[in-house]
């Protein structure tokens, strides 16, 4: 009994040791930044496109988005000319223009979302609402999709500055450690020296050498005549 209780121990750890969490988009961004610093350039297109492409979601709304531009546009096309009370106001698109525009935006929009770019596809989705305007309130849910791509660039590139400041800060703490190891390392090699054998003193570079003696005065020629008559 106690080797199957030991058994099952093991078991809980490995399954508490195999638990790996799934990284934020901060993290994400954060390591895809610190390679792009390293001098890394597909790590550098890659968080580039991150920021600037749409994701899943934003893929799936923009294609509801879409689709709902010419259902639209049929919707109002029918809706009034059916009606035999209603009269064009002043400044107002005609039923037939406001079916044919809700169907040209629709293809638009697909083509947008198939190109992957969040800036065009929010750009998009304001000309339709300018052209949908507030008939109907049909309008008003691509002037919401437009303003929520436009909160979720501004979103993704303040993390992807802070992550790039973050880096860039762990970067700049780190070189100056690497270059005093490697001042270090070069002061222990120059003092262990390369050569075998005991090392020989180095000289001393501030030592003068002193001045030699001056020589002795020649001899006057009064003292070479006395020195002659001596001998």
């Amino acid at each position: 009994m106690p080797a199957e209780s030991d058994h099952d121990d093991h078991e809980v750890d490995d399954t508490e040791d195999s638990y790996d969490p799934k990284p934020s988009r901060f993290d994400r961004l954060r390591t895809g930044l610190q390679s792009a610093t390293t001098g890394s350039g597909s790590n550098a297109r890659s968080t580039k496109k991150q920021v600037e492409r749409l994701d899943e979601r934003e893929r799936r709304l923009s294609f509801a988005a879409a689709g709902a531009s010419a259902l639209i546009g049929i919707a109002i096309y029918v809706a009034e000319t059916q009606n035999k009370h209603f009269r064009l106001a002043k400044g107002q698109l005609t039923p037939q223009t406001t079916l044919l525009l809700g169907i040209a935006f629709g293809a638009v929009l697909v083509a947008a979302t198939l190109f992957g770019r969040r800036a065009l596809v929010g750009f998009v989705a304001l000309m339709v609402f300018l052209v949908f305007g507030t008939r109907y309130f049909a309008g008003v849910p691509f002037l919401a999709l437009a303003a929520w791509l436009l909160y979720r660039s501004f979103k993704i590139q303040k993390e992807a500055n802070a992550a790039l400041r973050a880096a860039k800060a762990e970067k700049s703490a780190t070189a100056p450690a690497r270059s005093r190891s490697a001042a270090v390392s070069a002061r222990a090699a120059k003092k262990t020296g390369s050569k075998k054998g005991p090392s020989m003193p180095e000289a001393n570079k501030r030592y003068t050498p002193k001045r030699p003696p001056p020589p002795p005065p020649k001899p006057t020629r009064r003292e070479r005549k006395a020195a002659q008559a001596s001998d």
